[in-house]
């Protein structure tokens, strides 16, 4: 199968392991500046500084987009023009209404849409959902998730970063949320939030705090900043990326009606049936997993595997709409300062 890849940021982690695949060719890349170009080169295949003209002239199979999320439906529609079939990155658009054009025009077009979810693959995700669905802690009845650590400075240095369409709740936050929805398959009905932007005075938001209703009753806050020096992360917790130093810490808890469960550590507290109450010490346990998996090698064997048309999208576009949706809510309850409903922003 030959593919290229659209964007060397993410896109170059996604195009060195389309490199290690036997059943995949890395045809071309795109990018338009200095680091693309030394990517490129370390890649060994032709650079385009114009994505379009890429795929105008290269025979593909399918195509990888890593483009800022403003970008996303223009590129996806160029190449659902061709019948490529597309592994956008997430977010799969930078609002709900173009997500849903996106979702709508590859189904006239009959191309294959992906969105590049890619922790939906992690070994401990899928044990983490395990857990929760077996009810190892009965029913569920909140969520603490907490995403606080600090970017390089030279990381702002791209101005789509700091501006509508980027910052962290679009970037990283989305991974989070749509963790959440993964794992515990609740509805979010509500959502009240703030943002400011405190750290660097941008046109986004550096620090978040949400808070989530489900439809079932569960609760869930999230705290979300890019700016300070902090070891409580996804990234610096599951050590699924050897770029990033790691720390033995816990980035999420889940509190149920017969135990609480921390993560990625797994540890479980509980009290038997017989000493149940404050006044008994609980009882830890550790449910690991057996596995370790690489999430970003799993989503491209998974991706090989729907361009043969083998299989369909394991994180479709609705998948990557419905998380969207609960962003969108977070967003707009913080523009407006007040509780917003999700069926406000769902895409009908």
């Amino acid at each position: 199968m030959k593919i290229a890849v659209l964007g060397l940021n993410h896109g170059f982690t996604l195009a060195q392991q389309a490199k290690k695949m036997t059943g995949i060719t890395l045809a071309a890349v795109a990018g338009n500046n200095a680091s693309a170009k030394e990517r490129a080169k370390e890649l060994d295949v032709p650079l385009y500084a114009d994505y379009k003209k890429l795929i105008d002239d290269c025979s593909l199979d399918g195509v990888i987009i890593t483009l800022p999320n403003h970008l996303h439906k223009e590129a996806v529609k160029y190449c659902a023009d061709k019948g490529l079939h597309c592994l956008v990155e997430k977010p799969i658009a930078d609002t709900t209404v173009a997500a849903q054009e996106m979702i709508d025009y590859c189904r006239e077009k009959q191309v294959q849409l992906l969105v590049g979810h890619h922790r939906r693959y992690s070994a401990k995700i899928n044990h983490l959902k395990h857990l929760l669905d077996s009810k190892v802690i009965g029913d569920l009845i909140g969520v603490n998730m907490i995403w606080a650590l600090a970017k390089d400075h030279d990381y702002y240095k791209e101005a789509w970063r700091v501006k509508a369409g980027g910052g962290p709740l679009l970037i990283n936050g989305i991974h989070d949320l749509d963790n959440l929805l993964y794992v515990t398959g609740l509805k979010i009905e509500s959502v009240y939030a703030v943002g400011k932007n405190k750290i660097r005075s941008a046109e986004v938001e550096d620090t978040v705090t949400a808070i989530l209703e489900a439809k079932d009753g569960t609760v869930i806050h999230y705290f979300l900043t890019d700016g300070v020096p902090s070891p409580w992360s996804y990234e610096f917790n599951l050590k699924e990326n050897p770029i990033y130093h790691s720390y033995e810490e816990d980035c999420y808890y889940f509190f149920g009606t017969k135990g609480s469960l921390a993560f990625p550590s797994f540890r479980c507290y509980q009290y038997s049936e017989e000493a149940y109450g404050w006044k008994h010490p609980l009882i830890e346990r550790r449910y690991l997993p057996e596995d370790t998996v690489d999430p970003i090698a799993a989503e491209l064997a998974h991706f090989e595997e729907v361009l043969k048309g083998r299989i369909g999208p394991r994180v479709p576009g609705e998948a990557g709409l419905r998380t969207l949706e609960v962003l969108e809510a977070i967003k707009l309850s913080i523009r407006e300062k007040r509780s917003v409903a999700l069926q406000e922003v769902i895409s009908k």
